[in-house]
């Protein structure tokens, strides 16, 4: 026969003859191959020995009972031989274990090839068949184990296995029968239509299915589950029978959902942040537009409101805007809204004020003076009596062509005049105002000159990390005036960005960063890991020569591109995210990093982070100010933390100013610091000192 299976076989025999008449008969089965010998003791070396397929022995030998090599189905299988019919060796010899037992004859002897190979084939069905049980059991014990809802079902829907965790979903008891079971009867009819509509066809024909499902238990609780049907078929490319694989996601939403809100809510007040207050501003200039109805817009203040934080504590202080926040929401209409920009400033959107301007404008000086009135009522908190007032700009929102960004700055300068004029009053935004334009002019002409003349200087933050070593600086502008001495940033750069004078000075900066690095390096100062971290502007970011000029001023100082950050905001990019990206990708592409800085004021969205190539994120210092007595900065501290971790972001943390802050940070799982507490901003040559130093700060402090 072709492809016949070897067989090594021990023949157990001291009886001649018999060996004689067995190896004729195996003489043609070139397959099987005899060792023969004589003894128990020869054939239990043997067995160890050549580890044979089978085994004939004779059960009675002249040292021993042949039954002693059976191996109770553990060893290769045996047919007993007798010289005569004996029942109760026949059975002692079957319930040993024997695969076959024979009265020696020459009929029976010349049987035995066709035994060996009946033998041989129960034997090996019998091993697959326990290997089969073996792995049944493995998977069976992984799909019960795995937290996830399995089941199977067939054509008819019905189930006719679920794991551990789908009948904890579904609430089905252990023991309880699964045989009148469909998984349908869990779903809402609309989710049920779409598996039957769109689910099972789509299977059936690419194989799986996998769509976001809602499950509902036997006690009525709702399941939002990630769902994948698959569809199995048999050899003839039919379908038997279906699968489904499901997870529990409420979790997983919630915390998309949470981080979501984040990006556009404020956490203390629920009140909405500076990023939905700039979609819905932009939203009622369309309106003004389209409508022809006046609208305007408050810009509030609390006046004094730092004495209460330093007087009461930041937690009470809390509790004051909070206050103030329910009672803004409780003057307004439906339509209207107001937001919180952050620390003691709102802003409030009056929509569809009126057709006629005067009559606008009186409409909007009544709500304002309503909700400045509403503000000044007695505020109870904690057992003590607060009178707290505010100062309201308000800038008109009319057909005229007036971004939402100009109507801020309008109602902001509106607010401080009413703060001028002694606060607790309402002032409405006026050309007699403008004089602030004119400063601005002589502003951008000063710093027009201020970059010819070179007076402009770049300091460096260093940042470090867990065991505060220094692992790299954030490059900082410092405007050194002739006059006014050294100048921060917070007065210049809205005028450079307004301007247009930020690409210059910008490409200045970058410039003068590159050249730094490039002699920290050169003095041996910095590591291979060291980043430098440079701010690119928003208006810099869309240059269109703005690729070209960085990829210039590496082919000319040559510094490695891998030890260069750049910090940028959603800001920066939220006006073309798809070209942005591409712009980043091509930097990306020559080593530059890039980071997302002030993440979670407000413009920073969880869509765009998973979507934009950045290396880290920084957390913006406003919530790092208060982070060990503010729980609603703690929380999104540590949302921050978990949602980097899960896309695998370094966090850079700025503005600690004391251990606390650091030793928050660090156990909550920061790994990059920056901040007074480690070291202002320095000069170059202060910094190449600080560099030198290792580690400046010394062993870490610990916390009593």
């Amino acid at each position: 026969m072709r492809n016949q299976p070897e067989y090594n076989i021990l023949l157990v025999e001291d009886d001649a003859n018999h060996v004689a008449l067995i190896n004729r008969v195996f003489k043609d089965e070139s397959h099987c191959h005899l060792m023969v010998t004589e003894t128990l003791e020869q054939a239990k070396y043997l067995i160890g020995l050549s580890r044979p397929d089978l085994i004939i022995a004779d059960v009675k030998l002249s040292d021993g009972q042949g039954v002693e090599l059976l191996n109770s189905g553990s060893g290769p299988p045996t047919i007993v031989m007798a010289d005569d019919s004996d029942e109760s060796v026949a059975a002692r010899a079957i319930k040993s274990g024997a695969a076959e037992f024979i009265v020696k004859s020459r009929e029976t002897m010349a049987s035995l090839p066709r035994m060996v190979s009946r033998v041989m084939r129960e034997w090996h069905l019998a091993i697959e068949q326990k290997l089969a049980h073996e792995r049944q059991q493995r998977l069976t014990a992984i799909l019960e184990a795995t937290p996830d809802l399995i089941c199977i079902a067939n054509l008819d829907g019905f189930v006719t296995y679920i794991n551990h965790a789908g009948r904890n979903l579904l609430g089905i008891g252990k023991n309880e029968n699964i045989n009148r079971v469909r998984l349908a009867d869990f779903h809402s009819v609309a989710d049920g239509q779409k598996i039957l509509s769109e689910g099972i066809p789509c299977a059936i024909h690419e194989g799986t299915w996998t769509e976001e499902i809602t499950f509902v238990s036997l006690n009525g609780e709702k399941i939002l589950t990630s769902l994948v049907l698959i569809s199995h078929r048999n050899i003839h490319g039919e379908t038997e029978f279906f699968s489904t694989i499901a997870r529990d996601i409420r979790h997983l939403r919630a915390a998309e959902e949470r981080v979501e809100y984040l990006a556009y809510y404020d956490t203390l007040t629920g009140l909405p942040n500076r990023n939905e207050l700039t979609k819905r501003l932009e939203m009622e200039v369309a309106r003004v537009k389209r409508t022809r109805l006046f609208g305007a817009l408050l810009f509030i203040d609390l006046d004094n409101f730092k004495n209460i934080n330093d007087s009461l504590g930041h937690p009470a202080g809390d509790l004051v805007l909070q206050e103030m926040a329910q009672r803004l929401q409780t003057h307004l209409r439906v339509d209207d809204t107001v937001a919180r920009l952050g620390g003691d400033e709102f802003i409030v959107i009056l929509s569809g004020l009126s057709l006629d301007g005067r009559e606008a404008t009186s409409l909007a000086r009544d709500i304002a003076n309503k909700i400045r009135s509403a503000i000044s009522m007695e505020c109870s908190i904690r057992d003590t009596e607060l009178y707290v007032t505010a100062s309201i700009g308000i800038a008109m929102i009319s057909q005229d062509h007036v971004s939402g960004q100009d109507l801020q700055r309008y109602a902001d300068t509106a607010m401080y005049q009413a703060k001028r004029e002694g606060r607790n009053r309402v002032e409405f935004f006026s050309e007699s105002m403008g004089c602030d334009v004119t400063r601005q002019l002589e502003l951008e002409n000063q710093l027009h000159r201020a970059l010819k003349e070179d007076q402009f200087r770049l300091y460096y933050q260093p940042q470090v990390n867990a065991e505060m070593e220094v692992i790299g600086a954030e490059a900082l502008i410092r405007w050194e005036h002739p006059e006014l001495g050294i100048v921060p940033p917070a007065e210049f750069l809205d005028v450079l960005e307004s301007s247009g004078q930020i690409v210059a000075v910008g490409n200045w900066v970058i410039e003068t960063a590159l050249k730094q690095m490039m002699q920290w390096i050169d003095n041996g100062l910095v590591h291979k890991d060291f980043m430098i971290c440079i701010n690119i502007s928003p208006r810099q970011f869309r240059d269109p020569q703005f690729t070209q000029n960085i990829e210039s001023l590496l082919g000319r100082i040559n510094v490695p591109s891998e030890n260069i950050i750049m910090e940028i905001t959603e800001h920066n990019i939220i006006h073309n995210i798809n070209h942005a990206i591409l712009r980043m990708e091509e930097l990306i592409g020559r080593g530059i990093s890039f980071s997302l800085d002030d993440f979670g004021t407000g413009y920073s969205s969880l869509t765009h982070l998973k979507s934009l190539p950045v290396d880290n994120i920084k957390i913006d210092r406003s919530f790092v100010e208060d982070i060990c007595t503010n729980s609603g900065d703690q929380a999104v501290v540590a949302s921050i933390l978990t949602l980097s971790r899960h896309l695998d972001l370094d966090v850079v943390a700025e503005g600690i100013e004391n251990l606390e802050q650091f030793h928050f940070l660090r156990k909550y799982g920061c790994n990059i610091y920056q901040g007074y507490y480690f070291s202002k901003p320095l000069s170059p040559e202060n910094m190449s000192v600080y560099m030198d130093a290792k580690k400046p700060a010394g062993d870490i402090p610990l916390l009593n």
